[in-house]
């Protein structure tokens, strides 16, 4: 034992606090732990769950670090929680001092850096480009997790695509790329403004990004936004480094960025001589590092979990239908428990340009919102203070306290599977990188804790994405949610096999005065067994090598960051993650390439050649092969099918076993009635590797559904009208069948400029009235209805083929699925061949047919 380790239980005494008398038995475990083991150690992580005391623990070891001669900062993620750690300090006795943005009392400075007093603030006041409060010896981060944003924030800039001068910038650096390389099939897209919200972003080939470097940072700092708080601290960081930096452009906006945050060169952070992580939800050490840009993190946490009931009853319940989280049906559901809460709720959306719809959508019918951003303190108090409104935020699942009657719903509009450019490229592309599993088994944990903090608490949270029993039943993501919710998530799963009735009557029950959640869950019949036992959080793996390449790159030290990032993928190589690692071995020659010597560029193909050489031929590693070939000067383009098997992938980690039947719905609606045949057509879009949605309601004169597509030259979109016949022979189509589609034509024509509109008209009919196949000409191609029939049954059987193949999906499952596929795929261009004016001609079965190859 150590001679002069400390007894924080005597400590405390010492403080005599009527609130704070004694330790809990987790409390005094962790602490006894650091004492005689962590004292002195640079970065230690305390796991501890909700309502066991983290607070307290951290305030006893700021008082020891006071009295040590160390200055002590507590960073928490809003103001409200810096405000209760103020007052948790107050009861105990610590001196403690508290600091915002604009809020700096000279004395209370003088006391932070002299030792004299803690400092309590949120994470952006102390990580800023031009902070207040000198670096501290000892940091705590509370909701460790929440320090993500503000640290990479300090060298991201992003660009959103949001109307003014923001979207101009983006606009003009989407043009230097496509101006530079044919590579990018999905840019087109985006840079006319018609794709999803939820398209995969575009990772630059740093072969690319190298050519238009100084046309970018002049485009930069001509533009307008350059002035914006947005940009304007952290372009000086960033702009001399872009060379350096890894460049995503999604739909919502382009983020140029180090490949990890360099966090050990920020001052604040560098100067620290003790960082300490505090969450209830930690993960793995290995992915805190990752995210936090850190050194090596050592774990501290309690041996067993609380008692049940330590922090209320909370019942969560699924969307147990197919329909989208903001269909109305499924929303409307959502809006009449906020009615039944009393008209407050919280809404905890995956991202920014997802929260921007869900605003859109409430602010339509009416409702208050209240949109929470990073650094936005007064929000939660404004929304917490009002009668009634919906707090929204994005990315947020740690780091807010909503106990008590300040929130009892909570409403997970989606699965909170990325968050960033980075990491939805990371899901599209990397698809065997584990890290982001656990990443959602973290993020639905903290989800559920939001409205739960201690015995007093009654909450109900609803998950509004259909993929969520799907996705709380995989044991890959059951095994990074803690022990003390699966009773919770288990009863979900029960709730939501009983489907619609059985969800309504539990909601019904838990707004009953006086009704136990569990009263309204179906009881689980099943014997209960020991279960399977699971290998637990590894904390041995790369992040390490990770981290230190990207800051080594960061910093133009190109032999050690390329030396750590082979590192780290031979990590990855030996966990079978295949993809993941090759991203790594790209980094790697990213960093030979950008020394820019002759032998490094010999250097870079290398690397990049030993990635693929007998490799998956999955779309990230044939992106590869396309870099070694720019590399060579070989010219070269976006593979056409390259779109199957994006949208392919993500449908089959969406539906899971779900597949077949999603695919038999989809073709049942395509035969169904009007409206059926509408929603058959969205189904038939994905299939075809595009993008299908049923324009809104509130559209005046809309199409039944549209599509949307992009190549390396053009945007293409199809506007669709349907045409049923109830009862008899379809007669031959009339020129009043087609001029409603001609206006529709007319009217998306004008919503997209640049991009390539037609029509198509689905009909039963067989033959075409002369003067309708004139005015079709070459506006429109008319499908008959057994057309379209047949290429939903073409492409459903090679997706259930494909899915078949791929077996237990990993990285050389897939390329070998990809590889036989190919060779049942229509080549390249040839949606748009089938989807171009038909001339007056009706599309029939046969020519489907025909648009395949012959097997």
């Amino acid at each position: 034992m150590r001679v002069d380790a400390p007894d924080f239980a005597q400590r405390l005494a010492a403080f005599g606090s009527a609130r704070f008398t004694a330790l809990r038995p987790g409390q005094r475990q962790v602490l006894a732990a650091y004492a005689e083991h962590h004292l002195d150690a640079s970065d230690v992580a305390i796991e501890m769950p909700t309502g066991e005391g983290k607070t307290l623990l951290a305030l006893l070891i700021a008082d020891l670090a006071l009295e040590r001669g160390w200055s002590v900062a507590y960073l928490t993620g809003t103001r409200q929680l810096a405000e209760r750690v103020e007052e948790e300090a107050a009861a105990l006795g610590l001196d403690l001092v508290r600091f915002a943005g604009g809020r700096y009392n000279a004395a209370d400075l003088d006391d932070y850096h002299q030792a004299q007093a803690a400092a309590v603030m949120n994470y952006w006041v102390y990580f800023n480009a031009k902070p207040v409060p000198q670096p501290a010896d000892l940091l705590l981060f509370d909701d460790a997790h929440l320090a993500e944003q503000p640290l990479s924030g300090l060298r991201t800039v992003r660009i959103p695509n949001r109307p003014g001068a923001a979207r101009k910038l983006y606009r003009a650096i989407c043009e230097l790329v496509l101006a530079q390389s044919d590579a990018y099939s999905g840019l087109r897209g985006m840079l006319d403004g018609i794709a999803r919200f939820d398209v995969p972003p575009e990772l630059l080939s740093f072969t690319d990004w190298a050519a238009i470097v100084h046309p970018v940072r002049d485009a930069v700092e001509k533009s307008p936004f350059a002035s914006d708080d947005e940009i304007k601290y952290v372009w000086p960081e960033v702009r001399d480094q872009l060379g350096r930096c890894g460049v995503l452009i999604g739909p919502s906006g382009i983020e140029i960025r180090p490949y990890h945050p360099p966090t050990t060169l920020n001052a604040g952070y560098r100067h620290a001589k003790q960082r300490i992580y505090l969450s209830a939800t930690l993960g793995s050490m290995d992915d805190l590092q990752r995210r936090i840009g850190s050194g090596p993190v050592t774990r501290l946490t309690t041996a067993d979990p609380l008692p049940s009931g330590t922090t209320g009853d909370r019942m969560l319940l699924l969307n147990p239908g197919d329909d989208q989280p903001l269909e109305p049906a499924v929303l409307g559901w959502a809006l009449d428990q906020v009615d039944a809460a009393g008209g407050r709720a919280a809404w905890l959306c995956a991202s920014h340009s997802e929260a921007d719809l869900l605003q859109t959508a409430l602010t339509d019918e009416g409702h208050t919102v209240y949109r929470l951003r990073p650094g936005d303190d007064a929000m939660v108090d404004n929304w917490s203070q009002a009668p009634a409104g919906h707090l929204v935020t994005a990315g947020r699942y740690d780091g807010l306290d909503l106990a008590g009657d300040v929130c009892r719903l909570v409403i997970i509009t989606s699965v909170p599977q990325a968050s960033s450019e980075f990491e939805r490229f990371v899901v599209a592309y990397l698809n065997d990188a584990g890290y982001m599993r656990h990443r959602v088994g973290q993020r639905i944990t903290q989800a559920l804790g939001r409205a739960n903090r201690d015995a007093t608490d009654r909450s109900l949270y609803l998950g509004l994405d259909p993929r969520f029993a799907q996705i709380l039943a995989d044991p890959a993501i059951r095994e990074f949610i803690p022990t003390g919710i699966h009773a919770a998530i288990r009863a979900a799963l029960i709730t939501h096999g009983e489907g619609w009735d059985a969800t309504l009557r539990a909601c019904d029950a838990f707004w009953t005065p006086g009704t136990s959640p569990s009263a309204a869950t179906p009881a689980n019949r099943r014997r209960p067994r020991p279960g399977r036992s699971t290998k637990g959080i590894s904390d041995d793996a790369s992040a390490d090598h990770e981290v230190t390449a990207s800051t080594d790159l960061w910093l133009g030290d190109h032999t050690a960051a390329a030396t750590h990032a082979r590192a780290a993928a031979a990590h990855l190589t030996a966990a079978d993650e295949t993809e993941h690692a090759a991203f790594w071995r790209y980094i790697e020659a990213h960093a030979h390439y950008d020394r820019g010597r002759p032998k490094d560029l010999v250097a870079a193909r290398a690397a990049l050649r030993e990635a693929t050489v007998s490799g998956p031929r999955t779309i990230w590693l044939l992106r590869l092969h396309r870099t070694i070939d720019d590399l060579d000067g070989i010219p070269r383009t976006a593979d056409d099918t390259d779109r199957f098997f994006l949208v392919w992938d993500e449908w089959r980690r969406e539906a899971g076993g779900r597949l077949d039947r999603v695919l038999s719905q989809g073709r049942a609606h395509l035969a169904g009635t009007h409206d059926q045949q509408c929603e058959g057509l969205v189904t038939l879009a994905r299939l075809a590797g595009t993008s299908g949605e049923r324009a809104p309601k509130q559209e005046q004169s809309a199409t039944d559904c549209r599509w949307t597509w992009s190549t390396p030259t053009r945007a293409e979109r199809r506007v669709w009208e349907v045409k049923t016949t109830p009862h008899g022979e379809p007669k031959p189509l009339s020129r009043a069948d087609v001029n409603q589609l001609l206006g529709q034509i007319e009217v998306d024509t004008r919503r997209a400029g640049r991009t390539r509109v037609y029509g198509c008209l689905l009909t039963p009919a067989t033959s075409t009235q002369p003067d309708a196949a004139d005015a079709a000409h070459d506006k429109a191609v008319l499908i008959n209805h057994g057309a379209a029939v047949r290429l939903y049954d073409l492409l459903a059987q090679r997706l259930r083929h494909y899915d078949q193949l791929c077996a237990d999906d990993t990285a050389d499952a897939r390329g070998d699925a990809r590889t036989r596929l190919e060779q049942q795929l229509p080549a390249d261009g040839w949606l748009a061949t089938l989807l171009s004016p038909s001339r007056g001609k009706m599309i029939t079965a046969q020519d489907v047919e025909e648009t395949f190859p012959r097997t």
